[in-house]
C-alpha cells in the first residue's frame, strides 16, 4: 500500500439513509469501514471490491438486502466482517469460513454448499 490517505472511515450510528455510495470504492487505502447502525439500503455495492486493503467492514444494523457477495470474502486482508441486522438472503459464501471475527451466527443464514 502507498503511504498517506484515509485508512479508516467511521460513519456508524448517524441515521444515514439511501444506498452505500459507489464512490467509497475510490478510497484506495481504506482498511476500516464502519457504516453500522444507519438506515442504508440496497445491496452491498461491488465497488467495495476495489478496496484491496479492506480488513474491517462493519455493515450491520442497516436495511441492506440481497445476497452476501462472494467477491467480498475474496478480499486478501479481510479478517473481520459484521453484516447481521440487515435483510440479507441466501447463504454465506464459503470464502467467508476463514474470516476470524464475524457475526454469522446472528445473521441466521447457513453457509453455502461447497
Amino acid at each position: 500500500m502507498t503511504e498517506g490517505g484515509l485508512y479508516g472511515l467511521r460513519l456508524n450510528s448517524n441515521a444515514l439513509n439511501g444506498k452505500i455510495p459507489p464512490e467509497i470504492g475510490d478510497i484506495a487505502n481504506l482498511s476500516l469501514l464502519n457504516l453500522s447502525g444507519n438506515r442504508l439500503n440496497g445491496g452491498i455495492p461491488p465497488e467495495l471490491g476495489y478496496l484491496a486493503g479492506l480488513e474491517y467492514p462493519a455493515l450491520s444494523d442497516n436495511q441492506l438486502s440481497g445476497e452476501i457477495p462472494v467477491w467480498l470474502g475474496e478480499l486478501e486482508y479481510l479478517t473481520w466482517l459484521n453484516v447481521a441486522g440487515n435483510q440479507l438472503t441466501g447463504c454465506v459464501p464459503e470464502a467467508f469460513r476463514n474470516v476470524e471475527s464475524n457475526d454469522f451466527d446472528a445473521l441466521g443464514l447457513p453457509f453455502c454448499e461447497p
